[in-house]
């Protein structure tokens, strides 16, 4: 498995895996794939994974804030084909945007997961989140109001 910058030519993989995610509820509370412009100009750092030179699955960032103080906080995404799910893809692909967003003066990453996604919360658990609180009723999907686990992870390399 190679991980590697996201590339605009890989973006009808990246969003068919994304649609997949959207399809049972469990992954976000988006229900449309945004164009790639829209979602480009949103994340500021991109990764997939890839074997055979097929995309596998993505982890990306975008900025919570545009103020000074937020500079260094960035929710992240994870989404890996369900061919591969289970395989540690997801873990490889959080540990790669881990370093990466170190590397860019990222302090604090933050994610909110469904608290029915129990593969997501031990994934992040498991890089080193931490449950921060539930936000209870902070949404809607498919006309129900959806609660979320929020988690942060706190970089031990940026003082």
């Amino acid at each position: 498995m190679l991980i590697r910058d996201l590339r605009p030519d890989d973006w009808t993989e990246v969003a068919a895996i994304y649609r997949d995610g959207m399809r049972d509820g469990m992954a976000t509370f988006e229900t449309e794939v945004p164009s790639w412009e829209d979602w480009h100009a949103s994340h500021t750092l991109r990764t997939v994974a890839e074997v055979d030179e097929q995309v596998i699955g993505w982890a990306a960032l975008s900025p919570v804030s545009s103020r000074w103080a937020y500079r260094g906080v960035a929710e992240s995404s994870v989404y890996v084909a369900r061919s591969h799910q289970g395989k540690g893809v997801g873990r490889t692909l959080m540990e790669d945007l881990i370093a990466r967003s170190e590397r860019a003066g990222i302090w604090t990453l933050q994610t909110s997961i469904f608290p029915e996604n129990n593969a997501s919360l031990r994934l992040h658990h498991g890089v080193g989140f931490r449950v921060v609180g539930v936000r209870r009723a902070i949404g809607k999907r498919d006309g129900l109001w959806r609660d979320t686990v929020l988690m942060e992870r706190r970089s031990e390399a940026i003082e």
